[in-house]
């Protein structure tokens, strides 16, 4: 969308930090703007406010409240002061931008806090790692890529067995089918999982034999289909 904006000639600035710019992923998703580089949360208000002093869109992205989930979870004291420094922030851009502005808040997934008493390690569990070559995707989002050969059904028999309603369990035609992507381009459709598993609930599932142990102790976590992963704010202030 923000190329096709500034290919209409509409002045398109993104503001993140220095690290992001020309990333893989910035270039994936928000090519086209201005990138501006800021790091404080106050610095990316000012550069939002100095952006918009001539018409145009400005894209400000920050991370930390997502962050202070992920570490000590969406209810911590952590979560809540980076809550409260954000919308501190967000009440200033609101009463700083030029008069006319539209601003828009949202965000882009919901979190949940792991209950580590519904955790599956794939590398301690050979019913769930049977036929199973890599575990991709996240903990309540797995892309399930299978050894040649195997049958789909058959692991997608084994895992709804161990996992039962902590996971909705299918193969990759049957999900796309049902919507789960949306569309999917023939180009992408071999990139999801042969198998691919959402989570229910504050189960998770792991392989401890690939991922980090940072990423293992991750208290806050998202990527299924329950309402508190996928319903966001948006917030519109004309």
């Amino acid at each position: 969308m923000f190329e096709r904006m500034t290919g209409a000639g509409t002045a398109v600035t993104s503001i993140g930090p220095a690290r992001f710019a020309g990333s893989g992923l910035t270039e994936a998703a928000l090519r086209g703007p201005v990138y501006a580089s800021a790091e404080s949360l106050a610095d990316r208000v000012d550069a939002t406010v100095a952006a918009l002093r001539t018409p145009g869109v400005a894209y400000l992205y920050w991370g930390d409240v997502d962050k202070a989930g992920h570490h000590h979870g969406w209810g911590s004291l952590q979560w809540g002061d980076a809550l409260a420094e954000l919308d501190a922030e967000l009440g200033r851009l609101a009463r700083s931008l030029p008069k006319g502005t539209v601003l828009l808040v949202t965000a882009d997934h919901g979190m949940v806090d792991v209950d580590l008493r519904q955790r599956w390690d794939v590398a301690g569990e050979p019913m769930l790692g049977a036929d199973v070559e890599l575990v991709a995707g996240e903990p309540r989002a797995l892309h399930l890529h299978l050894t040649p050969g195997a049958d789909p059904a058959d692991v997608v028999a084994r895992w709804q067995e161990v996992l039962g309603a902590a996971a909705v369990v299918a193969t990759r035609a049957d999900a796309t089918d049902q919507g789960w992507f949306g569309q999917v381009a023939a180009h992408v459709s071999p990139i999801i999982g042969d198998v691919v598993v959402a989570m229910t609930g504050r189960a998770t599932v792991v392989d401890s034999a690939t991922q980090t142990p940072g990423s293992l102790d991750l208290i806050g976590v998202h990527g299924s289909l329950t309402r508190h992963e996928m319903l966001v704010p948006c917030i519109v202030v004309a």
